[in-house]
């Protein structure tokens, strides 16, 4: 199997993260979700990643998650979605929900490292490769934050590489931890979710961006992405990647709140209810403000 998704065209790239809205009873909106798809396509993303950290998915039923995929995929047409696979607490049923979001159309499969199962590198690999062997897409692996341990090592990264995964998002956020990755499989996808060390991974050969500054602002987010590996203009890159650094330090204090604040100033009708406990502060919302109004004023 290849980096290849359904509609024929690679995975990689930058890869929004979508939010989840939720109405005043934290259901789903889902108008506003396929409003708030077609305004993320509408940025030029090469995919998007709709079942991810950033859409509260660890707060989401299944049948949520499905969902969400699936409408994702029905607006994207051939614009590459992937989703997480794996959350349901009982790790016997994971296979059975792999077939079910394959089900939903996605062009390919994220997952996450099981809780506690990290501990046990060559348990990991057994898991991982068993669900690698029966995915008929692509399949991504995920250093979910949310779960412990989370991280992944490069040696089992390689091997996994070698039992057919094709990638990789990488939460270290050490250029370390994401350029030992790519040596150890450079055919496969590195995927970057650090601001600070975007430039550099990219320049150690990173092959996407999976950033939460992207929830909100991907036209930035492509922008520096073609600036830094099509153009090859650093200056232009290195005024962009500032400005989605101080983003990324204001997305982080009350995350996704934040991001829901942000795509509500850029004139998407979009509430601010999160499940994800997060307390959005005056102070953050007036720094957002502030960051927005010049970002606009200075044309970026």
């Amino acid at each position: 199997m290849d980096n290849i998704n359904r509609a024929g065209a690679p995975i990689q790239g930058v890869m929004s993260l979508l939010l989840t809205p939720f109405d005043h009873n934290k259901s789903i909106d889902w108008q506003t979700y396929e409003a708030y798809v077609d305004w993320q396509l509408a940025q030029m993303p090469h995919g998007l990643f709709a079942v991810c950290g950033s859409s509260e998915m660890k707060w989401l039923t299944m049948e949520e998650r499905l969902e969400l995929a699936e409408r994702a995929v029905f607006r994207a047409k051939k614009v590459p979605v992937v989703a997480t696979a794996n959350l349901l607490p009982d790790c016997s049923r994971h296979r059975e929900e792999l077939h079910r979001m394959i089900d939903t159309g996605v062009s390919g499969v994220v997952l996450v490292p099981p809780f506690g199962l990290g501990r046990e590198p060559s348990r990991l690999e057994a898991y991982f490769g068993a669900l690698i062997e029966a995915s008929t897409v692509p399949v991504f692996l995920y250093e979910w934050p949310q779960v412990e341990p989370y991280l992944i090592s490069h040696e089992s990264f390689s091997r996994l590489v070698e039992y057919g995964a094709l990638g990789i998002k990488d939460t270290t956020c050490t250029i370390e931890g994401i350029t030992s990755k790519i040596q150890s499989a450079p055919n496969a996808v590195v995927f970057q979710a650090n601001t600070a060390f975007a430039t550099d991974a990219i320049r150690a050969g990173a092959g996407g961006l999976m950033a939460i500054t992207s929830t909100s602002n991907t036209d930035l987010v492509v922008r520096f992405w073609e600036a830094l590996v099509e153009k090859d203009t650093d200056r232009e890159a290195a005024v962009l990647q500032r400005e989605l650094v101080f983003l990324d330090s204001l997305l982080i204090r009350a995350h996704p709140a934040a991001a829901k604040y942000i795509v509500r100033l850029r004139g998407l009708d979009f509430q601010l209810y999160t499940r994800w406990p997060v307390n959005l502060e005056p102070q953050v919302l007036k720094a957002i403000d502030i960051w927005y109004h010049d970002t606009i004023a200075f044309g970026l």
